[in-house]
């Protein structure tokens, strides 16, 4: 029965790098939302980027390591001040295309997967 119940979903560890013009992204953030909505109760996921890129997702719910297993909508930002006005606006660094108007999507093996890897383009 257990067996039975880890197939139909549950989590799955999930980690990979993200580059920006093919240059490592430091401190954004990479969000997973489940396409199924709650992703089989597990929820969304997060990761924030290392100075090499690289990041490991934890789930938003329950801060698990891991991700619903499944397809996800991705979405990777990064907003960054402008060191001459630190009291102005953050602007976000990272397209559209790949947080507000995210056209990112990734599927979680049951397995889990370390190349869960994002190459942005601007």
């Amino acid at each position: 029965m257990l067996i039975a119940a880890g197939c139909r979903g549950g989590t799955a560890k999930v980690s990979g790098v993200v580059s920006l013009d093919g240059n490592p992204i430091e401190g954004a953030t990479v969000s997973f939302t489940p396409a199924s909505g709650d992703g089989n109760g597990v929820g969304g996921s997060y990761g924030k980027t290392d100075a090499a890129g690289r990041y490991s997702l934890r789930t938003v719910s329950s801060d698990n390591p891991g991700a619903a297993v499944g397809k996800h909508k991705v979405t990777i930002s990064l907003s960054r001040g402008d060191p001459n006005n630190p009291e102005g606006d953050a602007k976000e660094v990272i397209p559209a295309r790949y947080n507000t108007k995210s056209e990112l999507t990734f599927d979680v093996p049951a397995g889990g997967t370390d190349k869960a890897n994002f190459e942005l383009k601007k």
